[in-house]
């Protein structure tokens, strides 16, 4: 799913290619997205300029000349294209918005779980979907905030949008890994100065997610999500002769990270009894 860093780099793909470009068309190829506001979402927008954009969390506005809001949320696989209208348009395209220069921008979503349409204002959205503030945003104050009125495990409270907006599953995973809290761990349980390196963590991936246009083999080589789905690699941390979070105490010695289940890394620890498989995140 695209994360924070993703739709910052959306932001700027956006802002660097349909920019105060006049919308002469609307094509609409899968009307689910509209959430039933087809007929509207023309009305609108036909005629009109994008003149601005912000993004809050993982959700991305434009704003037109005339004070329109679009939001776009992408789901678990969407993207943006601006291509030339000469050419065919993308596979999944859902809708497209095409414009006088003879360049379309197209909305992607391959799995349909995107969402776009005209929203009353910025703050009416964050309003009715109880977004809290975007993580590059919030303040440790607010974060520890948030955070003390949920009774639940830090990886779900980390992925709780009310909490803070952006975080989500490669994130969350890196924080902890990075901080080293077990993503089990009660956020009830945690004290000042731990909550204060999630924070901290935080901010920090966010900021080089998106130094590197969220690519994620080019993050650095003790981040544990730029290895993906790779098999049998030694654990980063230990190369760096750091503890290793997923265990108590020393280093992590012979642990392999082996693979991914469900979406939760699986570390093979040589050293348990049994060759135990941990199911981590």
């Amino acid at each position: 799913m695209p994360e924070l860093p993703e739709v910052e780099m959306y932001k700027r793909y956006f802002e660097g290619t349909a920019l105060h470009q006049k919308i002469s068309a609307i094509e609409v190829h899968h009307p689910k997205v509209l959430g039933g506001q087809e007929q509207e979402f023309r009305e609108l927008l036909i005629g009109e300029q994008f003149k601005s954009s912000r993004r809050w969390g993982k959700n991305l506005f434009l704003q037109t000349l005339n004070d329109h809001t679009v939001f776009m949320h992408f789901g678990m696989t969407g993207t943006l294209d601006y291509y030339n209208a000469s050419v065919e348009t993308p596979k999944y395209a859902r809708v497209v918005f095409c414009f006088e220069n003879d360049f379309n921008l197209a909305y992607i979503s391959k799995r349909m779980f995107g969402r776009l349409g005209v929203v009353s204002s910025i703050a009416q959205y964050v309003a009715s979907k109880a977004l809290g503030k975007d993580a590059l945003d919030i303040s440790v104050d607010q974060f520890t905030e948030a955070l003390a009125g949920k009774n639940k495990n830090i990886k779900a409270a980390l992925l709780d949008q009310s909490v803070t907006a952006g975080v989500g599953n490669w994130i969350a995973d890196e924080i902890l890994y990075q901080a080293g809290i077990y993503p089990t761990s009660s956020t009830k349980n945690l004290n000042p100065d731990q909550l204060r390196v999630i924070y901290d963590k935080m901010k920090e991936i966010m900021q080089t997610a998106i130094r590197v246009e969220a690519v994620r083999e080019e993050l650095p080589a003790h981040y544990i999500t730029r290895y993906g789905r790779k098999t049998s690699i030694d654990c980063p941390r230990c190369k760096i002769g750091n503890l290793c979070l997923w265990k108590l105490s020393g280093s992590c010695g012979s642990r392999k990270i082996v693979g991914w289940i469900g979406g939760r890394l699986v570390v093979f620890d040589q050293q348990a009894i049994g060759r135990k498989l941990l199911l981590i995140g």
